[in-house]
């Protein structure tokens, strides 16, 4: 007599139930790890690609700095300090007044008034303009006007002997027309021209397209860590508009308008300075044995800038290029240009005079004839020869007098950040974003419409579902009877298996359309009829089935076969009672590969037909718009789909043929 098993421990049941579940925690745990490697394997070749894209970079701009402070100027003695942190890397400040240099002596960011009073040869080195005047504004921030004829060059503006810190600072977030919070980052200081300035002052008054906000009344301040940094509007602010907050002394409210916003109320008049001795760059020579390659102390610089101010001496270098008045056939080798002096180009390759080309005056001879229609261009006195490193090509030789810019644009730093990882954080949408990203989104991305919505992703998900099971049923059916009837009559199989073969060659992104247009002129409206999605789901699911059940129906031993024989079985009774059981778990089998194809059609045919019910409409939304996690929310929710589906028929197979259930 055999003794029953005692009833197991609750220890027991945990260890059993770990040793089923363990393999699925082990392979979520490794998905969820392996997640952010991947992501960054994906994610940091597009953050370099940003690094290395000029035209991603942020703009600065050079312009000669006046005196900070020009108590020296106004009393007859001293020194005049310069905010010019460029100039002291190399210490090569040259001081001008006007369009002229005042002396050649390169020095630092501090010069001595003695010098410059000798130098100057009786020049005053400081002529003030009239105050300017304030401007009635709703706010108490107070505005000033500038006179029409320095608006569109700013001079320096000073209160009293010091100088106005023009600063100001765009709002991280962009105005939508919804949001009413933002925040405000980036250095005190920063110039509206996008110059570097010294240390600036603290947050200011908040600039809304040309208008000074009204703090508790317009916006309040935000608390906080956000503190000084970020403000609550009152109202929205406009698409697109412009949202900015003065960060130092004074900022550009309406450049159109030419309006000045203070940062506080000046305690003396606030004059602009019409000519005042400011520090120019003097430009370093580059030893390549012709004395006419120079460099700027910046590298990076914008080879396009229309702004960019050069002198040699006194005389100011033109930076235009000059068209020839012959045009290229691909024969001719003279050409002839407005000036008789300049450096000569072909398509943007620079020649060398004496080897590539002979001038006489204002003709050029080349010693071969340029393709048709090559752009050959003559720079009268500049070019530039490296824009990455930075220099410029003289058409003659300066000798010794000074080479010199008072303003001029250059690349200053990747928009992204200063390295890889900080613009893989500033990728605006990351192709693998990291897990905990996609998981801070379910929760929003789930409750962002209410269940009676069509748009809500559960609908969307049990409409798929259906989708999908009708796909099933149907490809399983036309399955097994395909296989039924090439079991019974080898002829049928012989002639058919080919086409049914083939038939899977045939790309579905292809075939969609068609079924549509059929679909359509019978009258169905393919946007909201699972129709669409139950033939395409089949097409893919009936050859799976076809393949295994046909397959599983001549698995049957031969000895079983006789033996129904001489038991006199008709064909009916061997096919139910041999070949079926025999079949069924090639069936299942099948049907579980169908169960994915299906998914795969069903979400194709949703995405092609434009149905807005279904997940793949969803998807190809996402997409669209560019939200990369909820993508891949839906992706993950597609997977799930799928295996909640597969363990579906696996249990459907298990109720129909219970006798193969295994421990």
């Amino acid at each position: 007599m055999t003794t029953p098993a005692a009833p197991a421990t609750a220890g027991e049941r945990l260890r059993r139930y770990w040793r089923r579940t363990w393999p699925v925690v082990a392979v979520l745990a490794a998905t969820i790890v392996l997640g952010y490697p991947i992501a960054l394997l994906f994610g940091l070749p597009l953050a370099q690609r940003d690094i290395a894209d000029l035209r991603k970079w942020e703009q600065g701009v050079f312009e000669a700095p006046a005196p900070r402070d020009v108590t020296a100027l106004t009393s007859g003695g001293g020194e005049l300090r310069f905010d010019a942190p460029l100039l002291d890397e190399r210490g090569a400040g040259l001081p001008v007044l006007g369009g002229a240099p005042l002396q050649s002596v390169p020095t630092g960011a501090t010069l001595r008034l003695a010098e410059l009073e000798e130098a100057a040869d009786g020049t005053p080195l400081l002529r003030f303009g009239d105050p300017l005047e304030p401007v009635a504004s709703p706010a108490a921030t107070p505005v000033l006007r500038l006179p029409p004829e320095l608006r569109e060059a700013l001079p320096p503006l000073y209160a009293g002997d010091a100088l106005l810190r023009l600063g100001s600072t765009d709002a991280v977030e962009r105005p939508d027309g919804q949001r009413t919070a933002f925040t405000f980052e980036g250095l005190p200081g920063a110039s509206d021209d996008g110059s570097d300035s010294a240390e600036g002052a603290g947050a200011g008054a908040v600039l809304l397209d040309g208008a000074v906000l009204e703090p508790g009344l317009d916006y309040t301040e935000a608390g906080g860590a956000l503190a000084g940094a970020g403000i609550e509007l009152a109202e929205p602010a406009p698409f697109g508009s412009d949202l900015r907050r003065v960060v130092g002394d004074a900022a550009v409210l309406d450049a159109a308008a030419g309006t000045i916003v203070l940062a506080e109320p000046a305690d003396a008049p606030v004059r602009p300075a019409l000519d005042v001795v400011r520090l120019a760059e003097r430009l370093e020579p580059v030893p390549d044995g012709t004395g006419r390659r120079f460099s700027f102390q910046r590298d990076q610089i914008l080879e396009t800038d229309r702004t960019r101010e050069l002198f040699v001496g006194e005389r100011p270098l033109r930076a235009d290029e000059e068209r020839s008045e012959e045009r290229a056939d691909g024969r001719r080798t003279a050409f002839t240009f407005p000036s008789e002096r300049g450096i000569v180009a072909v398509d943007g390759r620079l020649l060398l005079e004496g080897r590539d080309f002979t001038r006489d005056g204002a003709v050029v001879e080349l010693n071969s004839a340029p393709v048709r229609n090559a752009r050959i261009r003559n720079h009268p006195d500049i070019v530039v020869a490296d824009a990455e490193a930075g220099e410029i090509l003289l058409a003659f030789d300066p000798g010794d007098v000074p080479v010199w810019t008072t303003h001029y644009t250059f690349y200053a730093r990747p928009g992204c950040g200063s390295t890889v990882i900080e613009c893989f954080f500033a990728l605006p949408q990351h192709p693998v974003p990291f897990p905990h990203w996609i998981a801070e989104r379910v929760v929003p991305f789930f409750g962002k419409y209410a269940l009676a919505d069509e748009r809500n992703v559960v609908r969307a998900t049990l409409y798929t579902t259906a989708g999908t099971l009708s796909a099933l049923g149907l490809g399983g059916a036309i399955g097994v009877l395909l296989a039924v009837i090439f079991v019974i009559f080898r002829p049928v199989e012989r002639a058919l298996l080919p086409w049914v073969i083939a038939s899977q060659t045939i790309p579905i992104i292809a075939l969609v359309p068609v079924l549509l247009l059929v679909l359509g002129n019978f009258g169905i409206t393919i946007q909201t009829s699972l129709l669409p999605t139950a033939i395409i789901g089949a097409y893919i699911a009936f050859f799976p089935v076809v393949v295994g059940t046909v397959k599983g129906l001549r698995s049957v031993e031969p000895l079983a076969l006789d033996l129904m024989r001489s038991y006199a079985a008709t064909r009916l009774q061997v096919f139910w009672k041999v070949r079926f059981p025999a079949a069924v778990p090639f069936l299942f089998t099948s049907l579980k590969l169908g169960t994915a194809a299906a998914l795969v059609g069903a979400l194709v045919a949703e995405t092609e037909s434009n149905n807005r019910k279904g997940l793949g409409f969803q998807i190809l939304g996402q997409v669209q718009s560019g939200n990369v996690a909820d993508v891949w929310i839906l992706l993950l929710l597609s997977g799930l789909l799928g295996i909640g589906l597969v363990a579906l028929v696996d249990v459907i197979h298990r109720i129909v043929a219970p006798w193969e259930r295994t421990a």
